[in-house]
């Protein structure tokens, strides 16, 4: 009986901040809104990298699809902080409590900061 509750106990120091702190975000997509009229598709890959598809872009990229190991994701509680390009520009977001959009911002290594909002592709 003790070595059970042992391996409960352990159980849930496992997975409990999973399910409480945060959200696991891995193998989603979610289209991304920037108030320049950027949009694209952001894969978050199970190996920390995201995968984006650019369907409106001024840089001139519409319908291109990038994915580098260059480009990196990490989550913590609801922070959700991507890294394009080895951190040329950051992206930092709030999930909100129903896990079904984020919200923040993103800056260039030019000092460009914009507001980004997110929705989850179900």
């Amino acid at each position: 009986m003790k070595k059970l509750l042992v391996i409960f106990i352990l159980a849930l120091s496992i997975f409990l901040p999973s399910v409480v702190f945060g959200k696991d975000i891995s193998g989603t997509a979610w289209v991304f809104y920037q108030p320049d009229g950027d949009k694209d598709v952001v894969f978050f890959e199970n190996d920390g990298t995201v995968t984006y598809l650019q369907i409106i872009s001024n840089a001139g990229n519409e319908g291109e699809v990038f994915s580098k190991p260059i480009d990196t994701w990490k989550i913590n509680g609801d922070k959700v902080v991507i890294s394009y390009t080895n951190g040329y520009m950051i992206v930092s977001l709030t999930i909100n409590s129903r896990g079904d959009k984020m919200y923040g911002t993103s800056i260039n290594k030019a000092g460009l900061v914009e507001k980004v909002e997110a929705k989850l592709i179900e």
